[in-house]
């Protein structure tokens, strides 16, 4: 086995480890949020297809799926929605990943999310809908998605 093809076994083998473990028991992230944060699709696969927990949290409450959309991330996003992840699960501010997708005004995160059955009249703890975001903001885009979904 060539150096470079040990090292990325060898860290394959660490992820997988990590991915294994019972979610994030003490509140810290697990692999697959890792991942998620570091847009690395090919951990994400590897995880996913290891039976990883996608809809585990972190100390805040969130998914690997709140990762992805608060980085932006559709292929990632895409990964974790069809491995079955969960479009509303609140983290402990009581946002779903569509209110992120909006606040970072992004419509085809918006639409993917959307598409995946999210339902945008999810209060947060402000009483903030994804909707109520996308008006505020004045992302109009975003606001024209969420409607044209209704």
């Amino acid at each position: 086995m060539k150096p470079a093809a040990a090292v990325l076994f060898f860290n394959m083998a660490i992820i997988l480890l990590l991915g294994s473990c019972a979610g994030a028991p003490t509140g810290r992230t697990t692999a697959l949020q890792e991942a998620a944060d570091e847009g690395d699709i090919r951990v994400i696969e590897e995880l996913i297809s290891e039976d990883s927990d996608v809809d585990s949290r972190d100390k805040e409450g969130r998914t690997a799926l709140h990762h992805a959309a608060i980085s932006g991330n559709i292929l990632i996003t895409a990964a974790l929605l069809n491995a079955g992840a969960s479009p509303d699960i609140q983290d402990k501010s009581g946002r779903v990943p569509l209110h992120y997708a909006v606040l970072s005004c992004n419509p085809d995160l918006t639409a993917m999310l959307l598409a995946a059955d999210a339902n945008p009249f999810i209060a947060d703890k402000n009483d903030e809908t994804p909707l109520d975001m996308a008006v505020e903001s004045g992302c109009e885009e975003v606001e024209q998605t969420i409607n044209s979904s209704l």
